[in-house]
C-alpha cells in the first residue's frame, strides 16, 4: 500500500522536467520538419509550445481530481480488505455480500460461517470471503471446502472472493464438480474502494503508520544476516586498499563495513538488533 503515498520531490520534479523537454522538442522539431530550420519555424514552434502549457494548465485541476478519486477508492479499497481479514468470517461474508448486491441484484437468503446464500435470476450462489493474507494463496483444499458446503447448501455455483493470489490447482478445482467463480484482489479491491474511498483522517492514519514502520524497515534491510558476507568482503577490499596506499579514505569505509558484517553476525534470524 506504501507506494500508493506522496511521491518524493525529487522524482517530481523530475517528471515536470521532462514534459517540459519533450513538449518543446516536439513543438521545434514539427514546425522545422514543414518548414526547414529557420526563424518562423523556431517562433511557430514557441508558440506551439505555449499553448501545449496553456492546454496542460487549463485541465489539471480535472486530471488531479481523477488521480485523487482513483487512488482514494485504491487505498479505501486496500484498507477495507485489511479490515475484512480481522473481522468474523459471517460478518466479512455479510459485508462482501452486501457490496455484490448494491452492484449485482441479488437476495441475500442466509448467512452463516461458511458464507452467505444468495438467490440470483433464480439462481442459488453461495458468496464466500476467504480470509486470507495477501502472502497467501488460494488452494484447491479451499475450493473444495466451499463446493461442500454450497451442495449442501443447495446452492448451484459458488463465488470465492479472495484478497490473495489464486494457484493453478484451485482453478483446476473449480472446473470440477460444482462451478465456482473467483473474485481476485483487485476486483475486490475496485468494489470496496468504489463505495468507501478512503477519507482525509484515513490518509492521515496511513502516513502516520508509515513514518513510524519506516525506521524498522531500514533497519531489517541493513542489518539482513544475509549480507554480513558481503559487507566483510567490501571491508576486507577497502582494508587491503588501505594497505597498498596507505590513504585514510579507504580505511573508514573499511572498518565501517567490517562493523556492519558484525552486526549482521549477531542478529538472530533476519531481525535487526534493536
Amino acid at each position: 500500500m506504501q507506494e500508493y503515498l506522496r511521491r518524493g520531490r525529487f522524482a517530481a520534479a523530475m517528471d515536470d522536467l521532462g514534459f517540459h523537454f519533450l513538449a518543446l522538442i516536439f513543438s521545434l522539431g514539427w514546425f522545422s520538419l514543414l518548414w526547414g530550420v529557420r526563424l518562423p519555424a523556431v517562433t511557430a514552434g514557441l508558440a506551439l509550445y505555449g499553448l501545449i502549457l496553456l492546454f496542460r494548465r487549463k485541465t489539471r485541476d480535472d486530471r488531479l481530481k481523477r488521480k485523487e478519486k482513483k487512488l482514494r477508492e485504491r487505498l479505501g479499497g486496500e484498507m477495507a480488505l485489511e479490515r475484512l481479514l480481522m473481522l468474523s468470517p459471517a460478518q466479512a461474508h455479510f459485508e462482501t455480500a452486501m457490496l455484490l448486491s448494491l452492484q449485482k441484484p441479488m437476495e441475500l437468503l442466509r448467512t452463516g460461517k461458511e458464507g452467505v446464500l444468495c438467490l440470483r435470476q433464480e439462481e442459488k450462489t453461495l458468496i464466500s470471503f476467504l480470509q486470507l493474507p495477501l502472502s497467501s494463496s488460494v488452494s484447491a483444499e479451499h475450493v473444495l471446502s466451499l463446493q461442500r458446503c454450497a451442495q449442501a447448501l443447495g446452492a448451484a455455483r459458488g463465488l470465492l472472493c479472495a484478497p490473495c493470489p489464486v494457484s493453478d490447482k484451485a482453478f483446476e478445482q473449480a472446473e470440477s464438480l460444482l462451478p465456482v467463480s473467483f473474485l481476485q484482489r483487485d476486483a475486490l479491491i475496485r468494489l470496496f474502494g468504489r463505495f468507501g474511498p478512503a477519507t482525509d483522517s484515513q490518509l492521515v492514519a496511513l502516513g502516520k503508520r508509515r513514518k513510524k514502520n519506516a525506521a524498522p524497515r531500514l533497519l531489517r534491510a541493513v542489518f539482513f544476516r544475509k549480507r554480513a558476507r558481503k559487507y566483510a568482503w567490501y571491508g576486507a577490499l577497502l582494508l587491503g586498499m588501505y594497505l597498498l596506499t596507505n590513504h585514510m579514505i579507504y580505511a573508514l569505509p573499511g572498518l565501517l563495513c567490517v562493523g556492519l558484517a558484525a552486526a549482521c553476525r549477531c542478529v538472530h534470524g533476519n531481525e535487526a538488533p534493536f
